[in-house]
């Protein structure tokens, strides 16, 4: 693969073909539920559902398309997706310095004894 995709980019392909595949199936509910007798407009809604049917299969595709790819990314770790905010990032320093502030009183009340 010659570029990887980022995380934000991921997400909006993400949102893309989800609503691509929700319109499109809407649109096929839409025409169905009209009732019309006339033959010209039954080949149009005809028509038109197979247009859509065509349409959602590519967005279902390209959601399947887009599965692939994230697993080729996470797979060749080219894909930060564990990349950490700043609120992240003082979250996990003061974790630590929490860590070792018990692990210093511990071993100043004598509480930890070393493996023999």
């Amino acid at each position: 693969m010659d570029s990887q995709p980022t995380g934000k980019a991921l997400h909006n392909r993400i949102n893309a073909d989800i609503s691509q595949l929700l319109q499109r199936f809407e649109n096929i509910m839409a025409t169905a539920t009209v009732e019309n007798t006339n033959h010209t407009s039954t080949s149009v809604e005809t028509y038109q559902v197979d247009v859509e049917s065509s349409a959602l299969i590519r967005a279902a595709e390209d959601i399947l398309s887009l599965t692939r790819t994230m697993k080729e990314t996470w797979l060749f770790g080219k894909l930060d997706t564990l990349g950490e905010d700043e609120r992240d990032v003082k979250r996990r320093a003061q974790l630590e310095n929490d860590a070792l502030a018990i692990q210093k009183a511990i071993e100043e009340r004598g509480l930890l004894k070393p493996a023999t």
